[in-house]
């Protein structure tokens, strides 16, 4: 059972099968294209509709019911070369010489053009076209592709897939008749059309060479092609895969930013950090410029599209579902994509630039604000413990400091500085009254240079002592602990933690002692420094646990004895 068409051609009405209709447009079509470049094509092309009329009428009124394909093939067949529509050129060359030769006999120079060949394919016809246009057979050329694919490391399959996507497919009769090399007139297109040639891998070289070794040859071939349609596809499916879950993620995070413009903010749970929360509010706010984020959305989402469209089309054109791509349509979607996706990088490296210049300068507004407020917190535990800045330069903000006290209590604080470059000054002192007397001063320090000194200024007099280098391992209380351990004196406590502390190396903390303070006035002030002695060729130092300790009263003073005067009797 077939499907039967009316058509009207001329005013008249014919019934006509569906495929002898798709012949016969097929005809008509490739002759008004081939007409349409000479003079007076268009009225020769209408002679010829004409007079398909005419042979409609006939097969009508013998009786024929609907035209089928044989009814088309044989019109076809019927009728003569375009040089017989037009009358009046043939008899005007007919006049000038009977021994002339038709036109339809002449040779006509026709030079071949490159085409993908539909007819004798194993992937993309790119090798068979190639090889119909060099007059070759396909199979050796198949040959030499796979060992230049082996021996250039992959490089001609990427040659390969170019020449695919900028050669066109040879669809039409006329398009096979160039790829032969035959001339592109009435009788050849009618016999490609009426033999449905589509054929053209026997006019790929000569009679001669059509005789080829098969066999092996042809089923190696097979395999090879079928390993590489399947990576083919494994490698446009995973870049079709990879290209669209990364667009998709761009637009989920498209939706949360146009979500939280709508709620007012981004929840807290959202996002891994307060800068990246800081970074979409601001752009909610319209804080920072919005142009660079709605271009690489709205690429992304024609990326996307475009990627999608042109994937799912190469992977049913590869397995015959649907037609192949005009070459303009091809180049223009190849096109098309390729400039968005230059526009989509561009702006998506713009945006990842002023996001980082966005978080970096907001976490060193943070890191200001946290110094800022370390700094402050830090002077004011010096403030509470009595203590006096008296020189604080290139030790950045760093008055105070916990985490390596010399029993191991990282909680505890401590005066501490320190700066690479070897030019720090740092000097902080106390002021204490006490009852005169003598006095010793002790206290825990440390520092990986020379220069650093503990002193105590009293009466207009001032006493130094310094402090041992042992950097921040080791140290006189550790080794004190040490001793006490191998002596077997150690007891839980405060001793076993200074043995233990740093994974038993200390930290490099000593007892320095000044003796001898005497005071008169009962003021005292002592502290810590690394710039009385001018010698200073360390990093940093730190101290703590600073106790004076009174040892001794002043000595009394005698009164002086005062002479007697003697009186002399006469």
């Amino acid at each position: 059972m077939k499907k039967n068409i009316t058509i009207n051609l001329f005013g008249s009405l014919y019934a006509i099968d569906e495929d002898a209709y798709e012949l016969l447009n097929q005809y008509q079509n490739n002759m008004r294209r081939y007409f349409s470049r000479k003079e007076g094509g268009e009225e020769i092309a209408e002679d010829i509709e004409r007079r398909i009329a005419e042979l409609f009428d006939e097969l009508k009124a013998s009786g024929v019911e609907a035209i089928t394909i044989e009814h088309v093939r044989d019109i076809i067949s019927r009728i003569g070369n375009p040089e017989e529509m037009d009358g009046t050129e043939t008899e005007a060359t007919a006049d000038e010489t009977d021994d002339a030769p038709k036109e339809s006999e002449r040779k006509e120079n026709v030079h071949k053009k490159l085409f993908r060949n539909p007819d004798d394919k194993m992937l993309g016809g790119v090798t068979s076209g190639l090889a119909c246009y060099f007059g070759i057979d396909p199979l050796w050329l198949r040959l030499l592709m796979i060992l230049f694919a082996w021996f250039s490391l992959g490089t001609s399959i990427i040659i390969y897939l170019i020449l695919w996507i900028i050669i066109p497919e040879a669809w039409t009769p006329e398009d096979r008749l160039r790829m032969q090399g035959r001339p592109v007139n009435m009788e050849n297109l009618r016999d490609e059309i009426i033999d449905g040639a589509r054929k053209a891998g026997q006019y790929a070289s000569a009679p001669k060479t059509q005789k080829t070794v098969r066999g092996c040859l042809t089923v190696l071939l097979d395999i090879v092609t079928a390993i590489f349609k399947g990576f083919l596809f494994l490698v446009v499916g995973g870049i079709l895969l990879f290209v669209t879950i990364m667009l998709i993620a761009i637009l989920i995070g498209f939706c949360l930013y146009c979500f939280s413009a709508f709620t007012g903010g981004v929840s807290d749970g959202v996002f891994s950090s307060p800068a990246e929360q800081s970074f979409f509010n601001a752009l909610i706010n319209g804080s920072l410029r919005q142009g660079i984020y709605w271009t690489a959305l709205i690429s992304s989402i024609t990326l996307l599209i475009l990627t999608l469209y042109i994937g799912t089309h190469s992977i049913l054109r590869m397995a015959g579902r649907i037609q192949p791509m005009t070459l303009p349509k091809r180049l223009a979607l190849i096109g098309g994509w390729i400039i968005t996706a230059v526009i989509f990088i561009a702006s998506m490296i713009q945006s990842s630039i002023s996001y980082d210049w966005y978080i970096r300068d907001y976490r060193e507004e943070q890191r200001i604000r946290n110094d800022s407020l370390e700094h402050q917190r830090q002077l004011s535990y010096l403030e509470h413990e009595g203590w006096k800045v008296i020189r604080h330069k290139e030790c950045g903000n760093n008055y105070v400091k916990s985490g390596e006290y010399y029993t191991g209590n990282r909680d505890v604080q401590y005066i501490d500085a320190w700066n690479f470059n070897r030019k720090m000054e740092y000097e902080v002192e106390r002021t204490v009254h006490v009852t005169p007397g003598i006095y010793r001063l002790e206290a825990a320090a440390r520092t990986d240079g020379q220069g650093c000194e503990i002193f105590a200024c009293h009466d207009n007099r001032e006493r130094k002592a310094d402090v041992p280098v042992y950097g921040n391992q080791g140290g006189e209380i550790w080794q004190d602990a040490q001793r006490q351990q191998t002596s077997g004196n150690i007891t839980p406590g405060m001793w076993k933690d200074i043995t233990e502390a740093n994974k038993g190396r200390g930290y490099g903390w000593s007892i320095v002692r000044i003796d001898s303070i005497v005071t008169h006035d009962g003021t005292i002030r002592y502290g810590v420094t690394n710039i009385r002695s001018g010698k200073w060729n360390g990093t940093w130092f730190s101290a703590t646990d600073f106790k004076l300790e009174k040892t001794g009263d002043l000595p009394k003073r005698h009164k002086p004895l005062t002479p007697h005067k003697s009186t002399r009797r006469s």
